[in-house]
Parts: C-alpha cells; structure tokens; sequence
C-alpha cells in the first residue's frame, strides 16, 4: 500500500474545490489556527488536501483549513490527493478521517450518520461497520440528530451540551421544552443523569423523583431528592447513604432490631418528630379520659424504577 507522500500531488486552484454543505471538519484552537496561518504564510501547504472527484467536480475530504488560509492569503493552487470516489464513499471517508484525528464533531457526526441513512439508504449496521462505530452510536447519532432542535443541536456542536445529555434531550416532543432543559444543562452543568431525569420529569411530571432522585427548582437548578434513613426514617444526604444488600427474608427482623436500636439511644425517627411537634402546638385539652390514638396511616411504598422510555 502507498503512503501519502507516494501519491501522486495533483496542484488545483482553491476555487475549484467544492466544500459539502454536511461534513465533518477537525476542531482546532484558535492559537493553533493562527500558527497554522503563520506557517503557510512562511513554508507553503507542506501537506496535501485530501479531495475527491466526484462526477467530474474536485470536492473536499479533508483540509477545510488549510483551503480557506489558501484562500486568504491569495494562493494560486494548492496541493491535493484526488480519488475518485462517490458522493457516500466521500462522506464516509471525511468523517473516518477526522474521527481518526481525535477531533471530530458529535454534532457534524450525526448529521452524516442522518444522511447515510436517509439519502443513501444505509442500514443502521452498515453505517456502524463502515465508520468503525458502535451500533448504539450510531442508533443515538441518528436519534439526535432526526429529533433535536436546532438550537440544541448548535449546543452540540460548540461543545456546551455533551451527547448523552443530547440523546436524551432528543425523546421531548416539545421542541420549546428542548431548549429549556438544554439551556438549564449548560447553565448548571447538568450530568447525564440530571438530563435524564428532566427529562422524565417533563414527559412524567405525575411519577415523583425517587429518594436520593433529582428533582429542580423554578429557575432549572437541580435539588437532591432527601433520603429517609432506615429505619428511623430522619433525612439524611443521599451521598451519606450506604447500600447493603439484605436477604429479604431478613428485612423484618432487621427493622424490629434497628427500631430498638433507635429507641435505645433516643433516635426519634422522621414519623415521631413530627408527631412530637404537633402535639407541642396543638395539644388537646385534657379531659381526665384517655385519648383513643388514631391509626396511622401505611407509609406510601417508594415508586419503583420501571422503565418509562417509549422504546
């Protein structure tokens, strides 16, 4: 196989070259961008732009940057590879280049992924083998970008709002209600998770978060749902909180025994706070005759995690 510096170097003018309204193109920092200028301005394109003909038209794989610093300072021509290669062949290969990079797009990512798909009838698994993907990259590339506003997508591609949170921002119907949870995300550098659950909470806002969930003030910020401690049931922080595992046969036993626990060393649980409070301020006249003591009510079992996703 040859190396780029064996192919043959075709020299074609910059306005030649078309540049793909879709396409994936590296990111570069601005210092590196002006560096970039510098050194052409000095030494010249030392390496060629990847272009492909395609019907006759010279349009570009690979080398946006160096094609508009060309342009800019007014060169003549530029070096180029050319291969010849369809219109899928050379969106394939744009962004198999520039993810090998390490610097590809998302938001340029899922476009391609889109077109792949929707113009040239591509399977899901085709596209996941041609681009080196994963298939469930692939299936939420094509999620975002068939159902996300575009003003969220614009989020995406300047890297405020990362992909997972994307990918879920992408299941509301309510393109409006996109913008606002994106817009809570970048503000409070939600989590993934914190995007899942506003979401959850958007389409569901009957289900309540889980203790220990997430759950959001007016203005979008996050709020931790409080945890009950078991068994004596006081509020505790969620990041507090130790998880064991428990045979179920022994829960019962273990609730008498902590109970006990409780009552020993005069831990009042979050039930008989309340119940202290309220006979503080509004206790009942005493009559001389016992007070029947009301049933209490049973206590609502936590909402479980059932899967509310629409797929």
């Amino acid at each position: 196989m040859s190396t780029p510096n064996q192919q043959e170097i075709t020299y074609l003018k910059p306005d030649d070259i078309l540049i793909p309204e879709e396409r994936v193109t590296s990111q570069l920092d601005p210092e590196i961008l002006d560096e970039l200028r510098e050194s052409i301005k000095e030494h010249g394109i030392l390496e060629p732009l990847l272009v492909a003909r395609v019907e006759g038209k010279y349009v570009l794989i690979d080398g946006l940057h160096r094609l508009v610093i060309a342009k800019e300072l007014g060169m003549d021509k530029v070096p180029c590879v050319v291969r010849e290669m369809r219109e899928d062949e050379l969106l394939i290969t744009n962004l198999i280049v520039n993810r090998q990079r390490g610097k590809s797009n998302p938001a340029e990512e899922a476009k391609l992924v889109k077109l792949l798909v929707d113009e040239y009838n591509y399977s899901m698994n085709e596209v996941a083998r041609k681009l080196g993907m994963s298939k469930s990259t692939v299936d939420r590339y094509y999620q975002i970008a068939s159902r996300l506003d575009d003003q969220v997508m614009e989020m995406l591609r300047q890297g405020m709002l990362s992909v997972g949170c994307a990918y879920w921002i992408s299941f509301l119907d309510d393109r409006s209600k996109q913008r606002e949870i994106a817009k809570s995300a970048v503000e409070y550098g939600y989590t993934v998770e914190q995007c899942k659950e506003a979401v959850r909470l958007a389409m569901h806002p009957e289900e309540p978060p889980p203790p220990g969930g997430w759950t959001f003030d007016e203005s979008g910020k996050p709020v931790r749902v409080p945890v009950k401690a078991f068994p004596c049931g006081r509020e505790v922080d969620p990041s507090q909180v130790i998880y064991i595992p428990v045979e179920a046969d022994l829960l019962d036993d273990l609730k008498i025994l902590f109970s006990e626990y409780c009552k020993e060393f005069g831990i009042a649980s979050g039930e008989e706070q309340g119940s202290a409070e309220g006979e503080r301020s509004e206790a009942p006249e005493t009559t001389g005759q016992p007070q029947e003591e009301e049933p209490k009510p049973k206590e609502e079992k936590a909402r479980g995690g059932g899967d509310w996703w629409p797929f």
